[in-house]
This record gives C-alpha cells, sequence and structure tokens, in this order.
C-alpha cells in the first residue's frame, strides 16, 4: 500500500471544512505518487529519473531488463599481459602499456 498521511476529518470551526479536507485529500494524493524509499510498495517508477549528472551510490546490484549489470563486469578483465585461465563467458581485454 501507498504511503499516505494519517488524516483526520475536521467537523467543526471558523474555515471551510469542505476546503480544509479538500487540500487534505490533495496532500495525501500527492504522497501516492513518490517512490516508497523502504520499498513498500506499489513502488514503481512511471517516468525516467533524471540524476542531473549526479551519481547512483551504494548499489549493491543493477539489473537491466533482468540482466544482473554486475556480474557481467565482475566477468570483464583488462590486463597488459595476454590471458590465461579464467572460466567460459569471461570477456578479456589485451591492452598496450
Amino acid at each position: 500500500m501507498a504511503k499516505k498521511p494519517t488524516i483526520t476529518t475536521i467537523s467543526s470551526g471558523f474555515g471551510s471544512t469542505t476546503t480544509l479536507n479538500n487540500n487534505f485529500t490533495a496532500l495525501r494524493d500527492a504522497f501516492d505518487n513518490f517512490v516508497s524509499r523502504d520499498g513498500e510498495t506499489p513502488n514503481t517508477m512511471t517516468a525516467d529519473l533524471d540524476m542531473n549528472s549526479n551519481n547512483i551510490l551504494n548499489a549493491a546490484s543493477l539489473y537491466v531488463d533482468g540482466t544482473d549489470i554486475f556480474s557481467i563486469i565482475n566477468k570483464v578483465t583488462v590486463s597488459t599481459s595476454s590471458p590465461s585461465g579464467g572460466s567460459d563467458q569471461d570477456i578479456w581485454f589485451k591492452v598496450s602499456a
């Protein structure tokens, strides 16, 4: 369930209770439009996230279309010597020093 602030309907007072309650409803609906930081659902993005040239820090994993990008990166070796050993699907790059 989406995070919503708890609101109490005001039944008396000096101002318009209808306006005040409508404002609380709008505030609650705005909270529904945020992505949860603790992973509470629903927690999906419906638009691109612009990082404004900032980094994503402390990612334990990174999946793109179901592929673990970190596992691919961990199979890449860049070396100035000829490749030796390794496992199937490893990727080697030899660079000239």
